[in-house]
């Protein structure tokens, strides 16, 4: 249950908070926490031990690049991975620690996070299951009603969806990559990608 759960208290941890609170919007601000709190609920649910503190700041900062704080011309998170990394070594982090944090966030649109170890891998399922709702019916309604009632979605779907349009519309070209093997797959019988709507659609919540 989720009030067994306690969210780390330490100094960087708050400032961290403080620096999503200062930069984010609402929307994007309960956003992040909310992710870290489904995070920590599927740690809890399958029994597994995480470096709490690592996981709250990769989570809590990880949409950095789609603040002012983190104004760069590349992808959104590598800019807020940058952000997050220099944010926390300036602040007594040490930078093996930080760069964890870089890590997980510089990975987070990838598919790379679930492969690394359990607190990227749970933090990913946090991220992924707000967003879209991976596993969604995996995690007790309570638990998730009592997340969202502490950090309401806010228009999420539509105000993500816009902070994404901005990012693209910003930064022309826009710098990303296309997996080598889906290029392949691509070319012996054309994909369709569904566009980002889509995705935020599959979430179970309202907006």
């Amino acid at each position: 249950m989720i009030a067994d759960i306690t969210a780390p208290d330490s100094a960087i941890a708050r400032q961290a908070e403080e620096l999503a609170r200062r930069v984010s919007s609402d929307t994007l601000f309960n956003h992040v926490m909310r992710c870290y709190w489904f995070a920590e609920l599927f740690a809890q649910q399958e029994g597994t031990k995480v470096d709490s503190e690592l996981m709250f700041l990769s989570a809590v900062l990880h949409d950095l690049g789609l603040t002012e704080e983190a104004p760069g011309p590349h992808r959104f998170e590598v800019e807020g991975a940058g952000a997050a990394r220099s944010f926390l070594a300036a602040n007594g982090v040490s930078a093996e620690r930080a760069q964890l944090v870089w890590d997980n966030i510089a990975l987070h649109t990838w598919d790379v996070n679930p492969f690394r170890g359990d607190t990227s891998r749970l933090m990913q399922l946090g991220l992924s299951y707000d967003v879209s709702g991976v596993l969604a019916a995996s995690l007790d309604p309570a638990d998730v009603a009592e997340v969202l009632r502490r950090y309401p979605r806010l228009q999420f779907k539509r105000v993500f969806n816009e902070l994404l349009n901005r990012e693209v519309d910003t930064k022309q070209p826009y710098d990303h990559w296309v997996h080598i093997c889906t290029r392949v797959a691509h070319n012996r019988s054309p994909i369709e990608i569904v566009d980002a709507p889509v995705v935020l659609d599959w979430a179970p919540f309202d907006e």
